[in-house]
């Protein structure tokens, strides 16, 4: 555990544990790939919701700071918070690990934009910037429903006789 930044001492210890948050709709993910323009490594952004700004402000009472980093605001007021990681990204790992279904199996799919999941995050007090902020790393991913067109994301390669509309390449097209 963290020492409590307002009292120095271990009295008032700060609880900076692993943290789950479900139910979060993602407007964006690297989970496929890192993140090489910023590079931030793996991360998924979602919309803010109640559930983690209440988080958020546990945070920032527990340690006395008074910011969390990867909170955006856009021109209309929507509120989104990404969690990253650069641990796999670093090791050389395209493919963030550890996503799970609903079943919590470990699949080969990627949430997108839309999609619900549930997120494990690892909170930690980042002493370099100033002042002081808190960082929320991501831990987990479990993909809990897929956006409203319930199609399965898939990797696997395609069949070389198969054309993306069905019909053979010899075919006249339409246009």
């Amino acid at each position: 555990m963290a020492v409590n930044k307002k009292t120095g001492n271990m009295a008032s210890p700060v609880k900076m544990q692993t943290q789950q948050l479900f139910s979060l709709i993602v407007k964006w993910s690297h989970l496929l790939k890192p993140d090489m323009v910023y590079d931030s490594g793996h991360s998924v952004t979602v919309e803010m919701t109640d559930e983690v700004e209440k988080l958020h402000k546990e945070l920032m009472a527990q340690t006395g700071l008074k910011k969390v980093n990867g909170i955006k605001v856009d021109d209309e007021g929507n509120k989104t918070v990404k969690f990253s990681t650069r641990i796999f990204s670093n090791d050389g790992v395209e493919r963030f690990p550890k996503i799970y279904d609903e079943y919590g199996q470990v699949t080969n799919d990627c949430p997108f934009g839309g999609d619900k999941i549930n997120v494990s995050i690892r909170p930690k007090v980042v002493d370099k910037t100033t002042p002081p902020s808190i960082s929320c790393y991501l831990h987990e991913v479990q993909w809990v429903e897929k956006n409203s067109d319930n199609s399965s994301v898939t990797f696997a390669k395609p069949q070389e006789e198969s054309s993306f509309n069905g019909q053979s390449s010899e075919e006249d097209l339409p246009f």
